[in-house]
């Protein structure tokens, strides 16, 4: 057995499940979930009606890489999302779509890590435990960068040492974070990138909220942006990581896609010819039409918006 499986902690839905061992639940209340972030909204009907037309594509082996029409949809969403210098991403090198976020997250590590070097994973804390598992079954040391009231719940990367930052081999970032919301400024995006490539770490952006926001006219602002608006247009040492579970009320389609430094993408590409998890046909056709269109992602954060409006109004 791989003796880094003793150094994982206990998934916090599975603890929370024995926390709940016992206890009946009141016969005349529906039960609220807090636990696992599944959203509530429903799917879009024309993701339903994109995945019905292609259910042939499940007569096929899909490609790792993915369909040219699927990595083009994501090209265009980045580019106008993030206002990304045009063409500054070409589908075939800088895309590659993924079986959501969690399980990406978890490989690129397993992809990145240098095991006879010193490795160090730096990430923020509170976390997502796939951060930890990751560095530990890539046979790194979780840093853990802690996010407080006094930082606005953002780390203190300032306050991470130098022998830290030569040891860091990958930064997790989760902007806007889960789960205080706190988005990290451009201008501090842009300064780990500066320290991504002096010390020649990798960062992985975990953006997965960055189409669930207040103001229409202030959107998040992410990683690739902020490497497009200081030069670095080869997007080095920048990887984003984004899902359509949030954004299209989407989770159990599993989809999402990693995108930047086109030699990291071959490299995890290759790793992903060998862990044998591409998207079936099915799925990429669905995920198309859900990157083109804009209008019920509008539609999903006005409801969030009304949903919290009716909070606020009962708290006052």
């Amino acid at each position: 057995m791989n003796p880094d499986l003793d150094k994982l902690q206990p998934y916090p839905f599975q603890k929370l499940s024995t926390l709940f061992d016992g206890i009946t639940p009141a016969s005349d209340k529906s039960p609220i979930r807090l636990s696992i972030g599944e959203p509530k909204h429903p799917t879009p009907d024309f993701i339903h009606a994109a995945m019905r037309a292609n259910l042939n594509g499940l007569a096929s082996y899909p490609l790792t890489r993915g369909s040219d029409d699927l990595r083009e949809a994501i090209t265009n969403w980045l580019t106008r999302r993030f206002n990304l210098p045009t063409e500054s991403l070409n589908p075939a090198r800088h895309i590659l779509p993924v079986n959501g976020t969690r399980e990406a997250l978890f490989a690129f590590a397993q992809t990145m890590i240098d095991r006879n070097k010193s490795a160090r994973v730096l990430m923020p804390n509170p976390f997502y435990q796939i951060y930890e598992g990751a560095a530990l079954l890539a046979g790194a040391e979780p840093e853990f960068l802690n996010c407080t009231a006094e930082n606005d719940f953002i780390p203190d990367f300032d306050a991470v040492s130098e022998q830290t930052w030569q040891d860091c081999q990958l930064l997790y970032l989760c902007s806007p974070g889960n789960p205080t919301g706190a988005v990290i400024p451009e201008s501090t995006l842009q300064k780990l990138i500066e320290r991504a490539i002096k010390y020649n770490f990798v960062i992985a952006s975990d953006e997965c909220y960055s189409e669930i926001y207040q103001d229409e006219k202030n959107p998040p602002p992410g990683l690739l942006g902020a490497a497009a608006n200081m030069g670095n247009t080869q997007y080095k040492n920048c990887m984003v990581f984004h899902s359509l579970s949030k954004r299209s009320n989407a989770p159990g389609m599993r989809s999402g896609f990693v995108a930047g430094d086109a030699e990291l993408i071959n490299r995890f590409h290759l790793f992903r010819t060998y862990h044998g998890c591409a998207m079936s046909a099915t799925t990429q056709a669905a995920s198309t039409a859900a990157w083109k269109d804009e209008t019920h992602v509008q539609k999903n954060r006005e409801a969030y918006r009304e949903k919290y409006s009716a909070v606020h109004s009962d708290v006052q």
